[in-house]
């Protein structure tokens, strides 16, 4: 047994016995499955919005695809009618993955969808999806989660938070992907059927996008090897590969903007910002650049939208040091405050504490 499962183990019995003072317990109470709370209908369809937004963040952010979204949209549409509540989305993730959410919300992945080969698998894909979703809350119910949707539903939301009730629910919620299985399932109740393949060339296409995807992760690994050139020519060949695909244009973008190519990072990074605007690296990637070229209020633009759709430590810390230079030392200080808060041992959470102490003279 490992030391990890050993220490659950004490844990749980010194909460049987209420003895709550075991060493390392408090970390492991919230996770304790719990009774579900009575929700209505509309809470669950409010719950599973605003955790389908966050979620969608943490997942690469949306995938934009009129002919896509309305192909889903007419297939979800006849879940509904036949199976129960059906809303979907698609992140622009190539891992393949099915997140079921309250109120019928499903976010299925792009590599997901890349996976499928005809109709009927669609089709088992999407049934798969919406039984899941029907009790999703009621079979993953812990006490953190009962904590969290009450804090939401109470409306107790910072925009600064990096911790906030939305946000933890789609950490929560994140946990419970259907992943490899999902596919499986689908193939398997997809065989036998008679009916005619006719998958929507919208979901063919992603298939044809996983070569510049191969590519983009080979270039990820020659820049962890620390070579510099050979990733940018490998992140341009998955560009060339997978024309206006944001989520390589963005990775492009960085590279140049870490090599100190200022120029073609902002000319990828814009780009891609244009063909997603609603994900929250894309968006700090364009903060950071207009920063480091001194221009205040495009940086802050950017990073404040940044924020908006998912507040992390590090974007805060980029919008802090925007407020600073910009002279607004009140809101700056406020946002490395919540900084330390959220991670005090982090480098970000020093260099917050740092600056705190330097505005406050040391004291």
């Amino acid at each position: 047994m490992t030391i990890v499962g050993f220490k659950n183990i004490l844990c749980l019995v010194g909460l049987g016995a209420s003895l709550l003072l075991i060493a390392g317990c408090a970390g492991l109470v919230h996770h304790i499955p719990a009774e579900p709370l009575t929700l209505t209908s509309a809470e669950k369809g409010r719950l599973g919005e605003v955790i389908e937004t966050r979620l969608l963040q943490m997942l690469g952010g949306p995938y934009h695809d009129l002919s896509l979204t309305t192909a889903l949209k007419r297939a979800c549409l006849d879940q509904s009618q036949r199976k129960g509540r059906c809303k979907l989305t698609v992140a622009d993730l190539s891992s393949p993955a099915l997140y079921p959410l309250p109120g019928g919300h499903l976010v299925l992945t792009r590599g997901l969808l890349a996976e499928i080969t005809s109709d009927d698998e669609l089709s088992s894909l999407l049934e798969k999806g919406v039984a899941l979703a029907a009790n999703v809350y009621e079979d993953h119910a812990t006490r953190e989660m009962n904590e969290a949707m009450t804090a939401q539903l109470a409306g107790h939301d910072s925009k600064y938070d990096p911790d906030a009730a939305d946000i933890r629910l789609a950490r929560l919620f994140k946990d419970a992907a259907c992943e490899e299985e999902c596919l499986a399932l689908s193939r398997a109740a997809s065989t036998g059927k008679s009916g005619v393949t006719r998958l929507p060339d919208s979901v063919k296409r992603l298939a044809i996008l996983r070569p510049g995807y191969e590519l983009l992760s080979k270039a990820r690994d020659f820049e962890k090897q620390g070579d510099e050139a050979r990733s940018i020519a490998t992140y341009l060949q998955a560009a060339t590969a997978t024309p206006d695909e944001p989520r390589i244009l963005r990775a492009l973008g960085m590279a140049y903007l870490r090599a100190g190519q200022l120029q073609s990072a902002r000319l990828h990074l814009q780009k891609a910002v244009k063909l997603q605007p609603d994900y929250y690296r894309s968006r700090m990637g364009l903060g950071y650049l207009y920063l480091k070229k001194g221009h205040l209020r495009q940086a802050s633009q950017e990073l404040a939208e940044s924020v908006s759709l998912l507040p992390v430590t590090e974007n805060l810390f980029l919008l802090a040091e925007v407020r600073e230079k910009s002279g607004d030392l009140k809101e700056a200080m406020a946002l490395y405050t919540i900084i330390v808060e959220a991670d005090p041992d982090s480098k970000l959470g020093r260099s917050s504490a740092s600056r705190l102490a330097q505005a406050t003279g040391g004291q």
